[in-house]
């Protein structure tokens, strides 16, 4: 009897794939839990995906939204007509503090502004005396049932690094994220 030249039959080759595919998903999987996002990507995308919901409910619920901005802190205001307060039963919009090791800086309409530190129990931003020995909160952008909102631009910063991501929002462009190195569309 001649001997026989055995090769792999098709089983033997979808085996040794289906473990190969599975190895490498695992090492994918790995890789991205240890070098996934920084904090300052992650918060810079977070916080343009709650400023868009925000802006979208304003429109959708025909209220009127705002964002406070701290240094290192960031709160969804809503006006009742008279004063502007703290979203409350909102889980998604709550009042967010964030890490040491991340900040905030704000534009509005180009323009470079000062951003209070988080001295308040409140939470972020401005707030002034309204004469009767309450502070009243404004919000630094407004997020207008109309679908207008006040021009801005937020720098996320890492201290670690020098990578700088964005959060841009205009009438023409809406809320969008930009990564470093990102024209501004302006």
């Amino acid at each position: 009897m001649p001997a026989r030249s055995r090769g792999f039959t098709l089983i033997e080759l979808l085996v040794v794939l289906v473990i190969v595919s599975i190895i490498s998903a695992a090492a994918v999987l790995s890789l991205g839990a240890l070098g996934g996002s920084s904090p300052a990507k992650h918060t810079a995308e977070q916080l343009a995906a709650l400023t868009d919901l925000a802006a979208q409910q304003a429109v959708m619920q025909g209220r009127q939204y705002g964002l406070r901005v701290s240094p290192h802190a960031y709160e969804f205001l809503l006006y009742d007509g008279n004063d502007w307060s703290l979203v409350q039963d909102d889980n998604l919009l709550r009042a967010r503090q964030l890490g040491n090791g991340v900040s905030l800086s704000l534009q509005l309409e180009g323009t470079a502004v000062i951003l209070p530190e988080n001295n308040n129990k409140n939470g972020a931003g401005s707030s002034s005396n309204d004469g009767s020995g309450k502070q009243a909160i404004k919000p630094q952008i407004m997020l207008l049932s109309s679908g207008e909102i006040t021009p801005f631009q937020i720098t996320v910063s890492a201290s670690v690094s020098s990578v700088q991501y964005r959060v841009q929002g205009d009438l023409l462009h809406g809320i969008r994220f930009l990564p470093p190195h990102a024209p501004t569309g302006r």
